[in-house]
């Protein structure tokens, strides 16, 4: 993200410009408004949205801020607001920001508000106040973080009102270079009326299709029909300590699926005993 540059603009409100008294010293000749008439772009401010794996697995996202104002920023509150969401999110781990640098701030994602809204894309502004002033950023957010937390989320409320997903343990006989059966269990709601279809699943760092890129089920399952259950031949991703240290992503397996018809995909997590078996077999598989 570089320095925003403007030129030419009209201010269509006046600006209130802070006086001191005495010769100011050079380190103090940045502008320093103190009402948020004044836009974070004008005294040299940006800001980006980002999320790391990290940041998903926290449930949370970063708003960075850039400081181009000539002097040091020590944010007093940094608040992102967005039209998409029922309250603005309050930044943490606030810091100061030096001159030229850009630091990101921890927002807390709250549970979504699911519906038309929360897909119509509209404001995205930072507020970042200081004991210098106070100022309106509008924020860069390219990948729309946001967005796809909230079509992941109602995504997976709309499912879980149709049926149940879970990984049951994983299945293996114990030799070296073996592959496993891990099975995906579907247990519908009793709610008529949905029909959930399962088209693929991806593999993680752990553990991956048998001689495929992907499993390809093809599985139709009712909201009021019976459990199902799908078997997958499975083997290990890879065979070094490393893919170990991957935390919860490694057995966190992506489900490409229909719900009515409206495409999407799920992460389904193992739990603590399905992680153990899926781990147990890739270390035996390994000969680790």
């Amino acid at each position: 993200m570089g320095r925003t540059r403007l030129a030419g603009l009209l201010l269509l409100a006046p600006v209130l410009l802070g006086g001191g008294c005495g010769d100011p010293e050079p380190e103090a000749a940045a502008p320093t408004p103190t009402s948020a008439t004044t836009t974070g772009v004008e005294v040299g401010l940006a800001a980006e949205l980002r999320q790391s794996s990290l940041d998903v697995a926290r449930g949370q996202m970063q708003v960075w801020v850039e400081n181009n104002s000539g002097a040091a920023l020590l944010p007093t509150a940094v608040t992102y607001r967005d039209d998409r969401l029922r309250t603005p999110l309050a930044g943490a781990r606030l810091r100061e920001v030096p001159d030229g640098a850009r630091f990101g701030f921890v927002l807390a994602l709250p549970p979504p508000t699911c519906g038309p809204r929360s897909a119509e894309r509209g404001t995205q502004e930072v507020q970042v106040r200081s004991e210098r002033g106070e100022w309106s950023v509008p924020v860069d957010d390219e990948t729309d973080v946001l967005g796809r937390h909230l079509a992941a989320r109602c995504l997976e409320r709309a499912v879980a009102q149709a049926v149940d997903l879970r990984w049951l343990p994983v299945r293996h006989d114990g030799g070296r270079g073996s592959t496993a059966t891990m099975v995906l269990e579907v247990r519908p709601s009793g709610a008529p009326g949905h029909v959930l279809a399962i088209d693929t699943i991806s593999g993680t760092p752990l553990m991956g299709a048998a001689r495929a890129a992907y499993w390809s089920p093809a599985v139709r399952v009712r909201s009021d029909g019976d459990p199902v259950r799908i078997a997958l031949e499975a083997q290990a991703a890879r065979c070094d300590d490393h893919v170990f240290m991957e935390g919860g992503g490694s057995t966190a397996f992506r489900v490409g699926l229909r719900l009515d018809g409206r495409a999407g995909q799920l992460l389904v997590r193992m739990d603590d005993r399905a992680t153990a078996s899926a781990v147990a077999f890739v270390r035996e598989s390994c000969g680790l």
